[in-house]
């Protein structure tokens, strides 16, 4: 135990000083798949059977999700699609094995040349395969790595990565508690797209997970890219009025506070259904239009068990004019096994 978590503060001081001040591609690394895990805003500390959060966070990875199934769908902007598979299984005394692959599909675009001929059409997709293990140290505490390979193929340029992901946890199952450090993305480009080499999207996040003792409320919280303090776009256009008996320096450091912290919150209505709400500050202050807000920054869902089958909806509102539909189905094949 003491030489993993040496093992990890090293990786995080190393990763630290290399990621400060790069641009990142492979933004792909990041996108959430799971209708759940995007309507609570990718929370990395929920210890559960739920088999993505492991494959979200390796240190997750636990017996309990043995031998489960996870499929997503996503409906992105425009004519772009995510698909996604997931299987967990059981590694002897090793831990637990997780087991992803999933797929991008930008859509068909148009070829034309500098004087607007049109020369035919061309597609953008991207897949990812990932292996994740996960090992509980004690009833405390877990740790686990992933590695993850992306493929990206773009117009007549391809390119192919190898990222890792490192992970600790802290989980009191008697307080419905539980707490994760996680390092992701650190890795290298193997073949670029040009000769110029790219940074992968590393970043470092905490997060806090607590059901309420009296009430059947699970609230997340993640503090996210702790590697960086201003998360500020440089796209993005400040046009808020401050009113001048406010200290600005004090808007700007809640301002950039805010930007790395998200919200989620799960209430389970019996033991077949969830109702699940999110909130995320950085989102809804790059993407608003302040003459008309709306739901900009939130998102909303719901699970439904039926038998032994879970099905999940979620929606993520990242513009006024964008939505994104997540549809998550997952089965525990353990389960039809005892029944037999």
């Amino acid at each position: 135990m003491r030489f993993f978590v040496l093992f990890i503060l090293i990786f995080i001081v190393f990763s630290f000083v290399k990621a400060q001040n790069h641009s990142s591609s492979y933004l792909a690394l990041d996108l959430p798949l799971s209708a759940r895990h995007s309507v609570l805003n990718e929370p990395i500390s929920l210890y559960s059977n739920d088999l993505e959060s492991g494959i979200f966070n390796p240190a997750m990875l636990n017996n309990k999700m043995h031998k489960q199934l996870s499929l997503n769908f996503v409906d992105y902007f425009s004519d772009i699609n995510f698909v996604s598979a997931a299987y967990a299984l059981p590694l002897s005394d090793f831990g637990t094995i997780g087991i992803s692959v999933k797929s991008i599909n930008y859509g068909e675009f148009t070829e034309t040349d500098f004087t607007s001929q049109l020369l035919g059409t061309f597609g953008a997709n991207e897949q990812i395969i990932s292996f994740g293990l996960g090992k509980e140290l004690s009833e405390l505490w877990s740790v686990g790595a992933s590695v993850k390979t992306l493929f990206s193929n773009l117009y007549d340029h391809q390119s192919v990565v190898i990222a890792s992901d490192l992970a600790i946890a802290y989980k009191k199952e008697d307080k419905n508690f539980s707490m994760s450090l996680l390092a992701r993305n650190y890795g290298k480009q193997i073949t670029a797209y040009t000769n110029t080499e790219e940074t992968l999207p590393f970043q470092l996040d905490f997060g806090l997970s607590k059901e309420l003792e009296h009430l059947p409320f699970l609230l997340t919280l993640n503090y996210n890219n702790i590697q960086k303090w201003d998360l500020t776009s440089i796209y993005e256009i400040d046009n808020n009025v401050i009113n001048e008996n406010i200290n600005s320096e004090e808007i700007k450091f809640i301002n950039k506070l805010f930007r790395h912290i998200d919200f989620g919150g799960e209430l389970s209505i019996g033991k077949h259904i969830q109702l699940r709400m999110g909130y995320n500050p950085k989102r809804r202050q790059e993407l608003k239009v302040d003459s008309y807000l709306g739901m900009v920054g939130f998102s909303w869902g719901l699970g439904i068990k039926i038998s032994e089958f879970k099905i999940n909806y979620g929606r993520s509102t990242y513009h006024l004019h964008g939505s994104p539909n997540y549809f998550s189905f997952s089965t525990d094949f353990s389960k039809f096994y005892k029944k037999q």
